[in-house]
């Protein structure tokens, strides 16, 4: 079971291959992601969990081999030696549906070699995404492999977190937190937001029996802002209202890199020329299919994953710094949203994020605190957090126009404490567009 302390922290995933290239190849690896623990550290994340580093042998993945693009078991080392330098824990990714397919019926024999293998390096824990899949295949056999795993975890004092989709399958004390990545996808055109709502308000009641962590954004999906916002929309007000919404929760917050700085992809890309095949291979189709280069371009952001595996920015040069000599989805532009600007200036998105996950830690009712659904539709979500004395209602609208709060809520509200807000503006009877607020009862 997690200690409170736990169950206030954060968690970062991180993609080494766009994040910092350190060797100038053109390719992000292992030893640029750790050159920037200390920025990671000081947004207040404690946890960092790295997704897609394993080597592929004749079409299988290799669990105990490195990509060599990305570096080597010593690199892992050299992680975790500078985590506890920073506070941040290294956790490794996994996919049971990879595992399976690598080592099938021999997975239940391998999997605890592999754990012990990576313990060995100094991580602190693991991720095993997609474990309903093993539960499609043989709920009896999953059952058992989980118990396994955890009962090795336990006994070489690892995290175990496990990710689900279909919350059913989840049992007390199965995992160390469950994780849950499905929201993202629910959202699939702007402004009709209730299945996304109310599957994070079924996540929320599911965390008061077994802890739970979230995500917004990953590698698997686009960005949400890719996915919500019209082109010419600024993207701040929406950044800010989806991590005071998933600060405030009661799940576990998981966030995915770049979202500190708002990231997204305005770049000017050569499709023919990114290394990318996936990605180029779908593009083609959309062109097959009818569309002109730009509405395919633009379809590509929506609902692929080309904007979570874009390179960070770290400053303004044509390259973001991310390498000195070229990457994978050509020159970027739109200069104003890289680390460089954001760290220099505490009025920017980095900066509100970080308060927000300060306050998460400060007051207990969101770590820790009982949580209560009081409206979903389409444009609004309405929740309470309280923790014995103390007590949060936080107003979420993450559609494009302003909307009339229920009466109800209204006077809940009236004669609380405003102790944040996205907007100049702050009426206990509407919220704008896009707007978050915060109020102590």
């Amino acid at each position: 079971m997690l200690e409170n302390k736990e169950k206030k922290s954060t968690y970062y995933e991180a993609y080494p291959k766009s994040f910092v290239d350190s060797n100038a190849d053109g390719i992000g690896d292992l030893d640029g992601l750790r050159s920037k623990f200390t920025i990671i550290s000081q947004l207040g994340m404690n946890y960092i969990i790295i997704n897609q580093i394993f080597a592929k042998n004749k079409g299988k993945i290799d669990f105990y081999e490195i990509e060599k693009d990305l570096g080597n078991i010593e690199d892992i080392k050299a992680m975790c030696e500078k985590g506890k330098y920073t506070r941040l824990k290294v956790l490794l990714d996994f996919d049971a549906k990879d595992l399976f397919e690598s080592y099938g019926k021999d997975l239940k024999a391998k999997i605890i070699d592999i754990i012990k293998y990576w313990k060995e390096t100094g991580i602190r824990g693991i991720r095993i995404r997609n474990l309903s899949y093993l539960f499609e295949k043989s709920e009896t056999e999953a059952k058992d492999l989980i118990a396994k795993i955890k009962a090795s975890t336990d006994e070489l004092g690892l995290m175990f977190i496990g990710g689900f989709d279909n919350p059913k399958y989840l049992e007390n004390d199965m995992v160390d937190m469950a994780y849950f990545s499905k929201a993202n996808s629910l959202i699939e055109k702007p402004n009709s937001y209730k299945n996304f709502y109310e599957f994070i308000d079924q996540i929320q009641k599911l965390s008061e029996e077994i802890p739970a962590g979230m995500d917004l954004d990953n590698l698997s999906s686009p960005r949400l802002v890719e996915k919500i916002l019209a082109h010419d929309e600024e993207v701040r007000p929406l950044t800010e209202a989806l991590a005071t919404m998933l600060f405030s929760l009661k799940t576990i917050p998981f966030i995915y890199q770049g979202t500190e700085i708002e990231a997204k992809s305005e770049y000017d890309v050569d499709m023919e020329a990114i290394n990318d095949r996936e990605i180029k291979k779908i593009y083609h189709s959309y062109l097959e299919d009818g569309l002109n280069a730009e509405e395919a371009f633009d379809k590509i952001k929506r609902e692929t994953n080309f904007s979570a595996k874009i390179p960070l920015r770290w400053d303004n040069s044509a390259l973001g710094r991310f390498s000195e000599i070229k990457n994978y989805y050509g020159t970027m532009i739109h200069y104003d949203n890289n680390y460089k600007e954001y760290l220099k200036h505490s009025d920017s998105f980095f900066f509100y994020m970080y308060n927000i996950i300060m306050l998460r830690k400060r007051e207990s009712a969101f770590g820790l605190g009982d949580y209560e659904v009081l409206s979903i539709d389409d444009a609004v979500y309405a929740y309470k957090r309280t923790y014995k004395d103390k007590s949060f209602v936080i107003l979420i609208n993450l559609s494009n126009d302003f909307y009339e709060l229920d009466e109800k809520i209204t006077d809940l509200i009236k004669e609380g404490k405003l102790i944040k807000n996205n907007n100049p503006d702050y009426d206990p009877e509407i919220l704008d567009a896009y707007q978050a607020v915060i109020i102590e009862l």
